[in-house]
């Protein structure tokens, strides 16, 4: 007989998360964990009809409507999928989806069996634990979304909702997994639009500087320009914004591309790392304050346990080192954040205020593989970050004992642990 422990612990040592730790992860945030079935939606609210015993009828189900389960099979709309990080030799962080399959659908903390989330070799280990005398194979929608899943940087609905074209193929996909705040979608829309207005308008001076005829030199600075050009900026920066928003080319957004020399093969995966960004960036930037509060509270007594007089010396010392630890890993993963969008900003500007379009040409086309280290680095900042506010109140709170700080820098460290 199998011991579900065993192989809960065999997941462990690929992942280095133990049962406390995945239930910390599930509980602060979808960035870098997702279970498809805590987010499944509800059934829809009884209405009263005084035709039956209880005075109440289930309401009619729209035969339209999208099925409440992300997947098809079972077991993969029960299981965990986790992000696994590793450096690669550039110093990048790259990720690999990996998913483990419950024993107790509605218990993942009992344990499984944990495997790359790939459909190809997944598939075997499907087939090896749960597929008895029986055939079993993944239908055209469970490969759909497994592959977004295997690809996409971070699990979060905003995320998600950037693949829905991709996680809809087969068939739709039930609104509640792409649920976005409103303050979320219009804030990473402003962050688009200002910088796609600021790249229309050097973009069309520069048109506009190389139509002026030999000799007649350019309008004076002071001069302002007549509201036909202000009418030109606003209609190809409205195209621009939609363009990376829905990751569509049309004629204007395609045209400024080109100026920029990239291909027209590689635009959809630019726009789409370029929208990416720019959400992983509204995220980083709204999230300053807490971030300074969140670095306070790590380098002050306040995380240091009030009961540690009580506490044995080896014990206390062991906790000690897990916590400077924690703070040099959070501290990275947080420097790795700003760098990665500072590389944006810096060739952002240096297109901007420099005319120098080089810098800005090698973001775009290595934009694809900076959108999956950020929202890598995001989501470990994210998760700790989260964790952080749940157990201090944002710092709030006041000093915590041992046996609460302990299994929080347990948590930092697992969440930091690369694979390799």
């Amino acid at each position: 007989m199998v011991d579900p422990r065993a192989l809960f612990r065999q997941a462990e040592a690929g992942w280095g998360m133990d049962k406390d730790d995945l239930d910390r992860l599930l509980t602060s945030g979808k960035f870098l964990c997702f279970k498809p079935a805590a987010m499944k939606p509800r059934p829809p609210a009884e209405t009263p009809t005084g035709n039956s015993g209880d005075g109440a009828a289930e309401a009619p189900v729209d035969p339209k409507a999208p099925p409440p389960d992300l997947f098809e099979n079972a077991l993969l709309q029960n299981a965990v999928y986790f992000k696994e990080t590793a450096v690669d030799e550039g110093g990048d962080l790259e990720t690999e989806t990996r998913i483990m399959l419950s024993f107790d659908a509605g218990d993942p903390m009992q344990g499984g069996v944990s495997t790359s989330a790939d459909a190809n070799r997944l598939l075997p280990t499907l087939k090896k634990w749960y597929g008895g005398s029986g055939e079993l194979d993944l239908g055209e929608h469970d490969r759909a979304v497994l592959s977004v899943l295997c690809r996409a940087p971070t699990f979060d609905p905003f995320i998600l909702m950037s693949y829905r074209g991709e996680l809809e193929m087969a068939r739709a996909v039930h609104p509640a997994y792409f649920e976005v705040d409103d303050l979320t979608s219009r804030g990473v829309q402003k962050v688009i639009e200002s910088r796609a207005s600021r790249l229309v308008k050097l973009a069309l001076a520069m048109e506009e500087s190389l139509d002026v005829p030999a000799g007649e030199g350019q309008a004076p600075s002071h001069v302002q320009p007549d509201e036909a050009l202000l009418d030109r900026q606003r209609t190809v920066t409205r195209a621009l914004t939609e363009a990376i928003w829905t990751n569509s080319v049309g004629p204007q957004s395609k045209s400024l591309l080109q100026s920029f020399r990239i291909q027209e093969a590689d635009m959809p995966r630019v726009l789409f790392a370029w929208k990416g960004i720019s959400y992983y960036e509204f995220l980083f930037r709204g999230l300053a304050q807490e971030h300074k509060d969140f670095f306070r509270w790590l380098g002050a007594p306040d995380s240091l346990p009030r009961d540690a007089h009580q506490i044995p010396a080896d014990q206390l010392r062991a906790l000690q080192e897990r916590r400077q630890r924690s703070i040099q890993a959070i501290r990275q993963t947080y420097l790795r954040c700003a760098n990665l969008l500072n590389r944006y900003e810096d060739a952002y500007e240096a297109l901007t205020s420099r005319n120098d379009p080089k810098p800005f040409q090698r973001f775009l086309m290595a934009a694809p593989k900076l959108f999956q280290g950020l929202g890598a680095s995001i989501g470990r900042f994210g998760h700790a970050s989260n964790a952080w506010s749940v157990l201090t109140n944002k710092g709030r709170r006041m000093r915590l004992g041992f046996a609460r700080l302990e299994p929080f820098y347990d948590f930092i460290l697992s969440l930091h642990a690369d694979k390799g």
